[in-house]
Formats: C-alpha cells, structure tokens, sequence
C-alpha cells in the first residue's frame, strides 16, 4: 500500500512491519535514515547482524544468492533483514525474479527495498502499492519551509544558533536531497570550531566555497543567457568532479521556482510576498524577479522536460560533458538576453 513519507515512522513504531518495504525517490537522506531505523527494529543488536542481514545491488543481483537470503531463517533475531538497493537498475529478469519474491515472501524476512525515481509504471513499485501487506515510500525533496525547519533543527541539535539571514541563505542554496545537504551543513560545523552563533558571514565564507555557490553561479549565468560564461563555469565543475546529477537537480529546482514566481506574480502577489514565500535570498531579489520576467511559461516548461530527458540520458551511461553540455546550451539559447 502507498504510505505517506511523514506517516511511515508511526507505522513503524507501532509494528509490525510488513515483509515488503520499498522506499525511493529523490530525498536519499530521509530513506537513508529511515533504513537505518528499520534495520535497527528489525536486527536489535547491531553487533549481531551479520548473522542475520544481507545487502544486494541491483545492478548485479545474484538471483539464486538473492532468494536464498530471503527464504533463510534468522540465527539471532526474531527475522532477518535483506536490503537490496538501487532498485531502478535491476534487470528485466532480475525484476522478475523479485516481482515473484514479493508475491509470496517469507513471513521469517523483511525485504527492504531501495531506489531512486521508480516511474508509475515499475512493476514493483505497483505491486507494492497494491498490496495491502506491503509498504511502498516515495520521498520527494523538502519544500522550502519545510527545509528552512529541517536545517535549523539539525543545527540547533548539534548547539549551534543561526541568524535569519544565514537561515535563508542555506534554505535557498541547499535546496532538494538532505543527504547533500546535511554534507554541506557538516563542513560548516568543523569551519564554525567553538564559535556557536552562524551568521550570514560565516555562511558566504564556508558554504561560498562550496558546490552550492558554484552551482549557483551556473544557474546565474544560464538563466541570464551568458552562454559562454554557463558553459566555461560547467566545463570547471566537472573537471572538479562536481556530480552532475546534483548540478541537474539545482537546475530544475530554480526552474520549477521560477515557474511558482510566475504563477504567484500572475495572482497578483507582490514580489517580497513571493520571494519570502519561495525564500529567495533578499540579495538576489533583483537578479531573480528580473531573470524570472524574461522567461515565458512554455520555455520553463520545456526546460523541465530537457532536464528530464538529460536526467535519462545521464543515469542510462550518456557522456556526462555531452549531456549537460547540450542541455545548458539549449536553455541559455531561449533567454532573451542570449
């Protein structure tokens, strides 16, 4: 059954859990750390484990190894626990191997199942949508108040206050996936030492430096359509070994908030209304609403669809310079400051 991502540690909690648990999609920091809790309820004494746990790929899944773990007794748990991951590059027969698995699992086993974006069509994302005694989990990224409360719990656990402007600043550059984010907000902790007051300096100095404010720079220059600037600052970030799929990731997100600018502004709410609600950084207000106003609705739109036809190419072995090359260029192309 489809299990909402905010209703699935109740569920969890109050037990038990299902034989099947697939959870996917674009947040991989909140299905890591929910993994991690469902092999802690499952497996109890970590220092026992091994006994009574595996982990596969998808990618290389040994069928027969696969099934033998899944139908095995625990030694020391109440059941064993096997993880298979990266369930969007399973095989064909793999799949099917798995789609039977799941049709009659072993009630001794809790399959917890791992991926990224399963398309409606996956068969084993409907089987467990369908199935009543299974769990299916989609994890879509944080919006962004929600992210801004995210970000200041996981700095005031680990003693740290941050200043509103710092606060909006992160909001804004650490947009989608947790897991980077939480990357990011790590190596401002070590830059932070003892001090225990984040202030927006402090942020431009250490997350300035960063991915986000080079990603942010390709974002600037593209949407202003200064091709030639876009495409020297792409060709600097991966010969860094930046990963292009989170370069994606910025890219659509600032399309999707242009695309909510427009559609707020059309409403007849001002700008300041609909930069705090989309939490642009007050500095970039101008730069934002002006790059927002030069986009028409049906270039965003076809951004978008390029930025999923790259995302394909890129996650089926595409040449990453060539995919995010083309992409770029084809986007500045349809600013009208090109």
């Amino acid at each position: 059954m489809k299990v909402k991502q905010n209703d699935i540690i109740g569920l969890r909690q109050r037990g038990p859990l299902p034989a099947c648990i697939l959870l996917y999609g674009q947040d991989q920091g909140m299905i890591l750390r929910e993994s991690q809790a469902i092999r802690r309820q499952v497996l109890g004494n970590e220092a026992e484990e091994g006994f009574d746990s595996e982990s596969f790929l998808g990618g290389e899944l040994d069928e027969e190894r696969f099934l033998t773990a899944c139908r095995a007794y625990p030694f020391f748990s109440e059941k064993r626990l096997v993880v298979l991951k990266d369930m969007d590059k399973l095989t064909a027969g793999a799949r099917k191997t798995v789609n039977g698995y799941c049709e009659k699992p072993s009630q001794s086993t809790v399959l917890l199942m791992l991926g990224t974006n399963l398309a409606t069509t996956f068969s084993l994302r409907k089987l467990c949508e369908l199935d009543k005694n299974h769990w299916s989990v989609a994890f879509f990224p944080l919006e962004p108040s929600s992210l801004k409360t995210w970000l200041k719990n996981h700095l005031t656990k680990a003693g740290y206050t941050v200043e509103a402007d710092a606060l909006r600043f992160l909001t804004g550059r650490l947009d989608g996936d947790t897991l980077s984010a939480e990357a990011e907000i790590e190596k401002l902790i070590l830059f932070m030492g003892s001090q225990r007051q984040i202030g927006l300096d402090e942020c431009l100095a250490m997350v300035g430096e960063t991915r986000v404010h080079s990603g942010f720079g390709l974002m600037d220059a593209l949407f202003a359509g200064r091709k030639e600037e876009a495409l020297g600052i792409l060709d600097r970030l991966l010969a860094a070994d930046e990963e292009p799929l989170q370069l994606l990731g910025l890219l659509a997100s600032r399309l999707r908030r242009f695309i909510q600018a427009r559609t707020m502004l059309a409403a007849g709410e001002n700008s300041q209304t609909v930069a705090r609600k989309l939490n642009v950084f007050w500095k970039e207000n101008d730069a934002f609403f002006a790059q927002c106003r030069q986009w028409r609705d049906a270039h965003l739109a076809q951004g978008l669809l390029d930025c999923l036809e790259a995302d394909t190419s890129l996650k089926s072995g595409g040449e990453t310079g060539r995919v995010m090359s083309g992409l770029v260029l084809r986007i500045a192309m349809r600013s009208s400051g090109a």
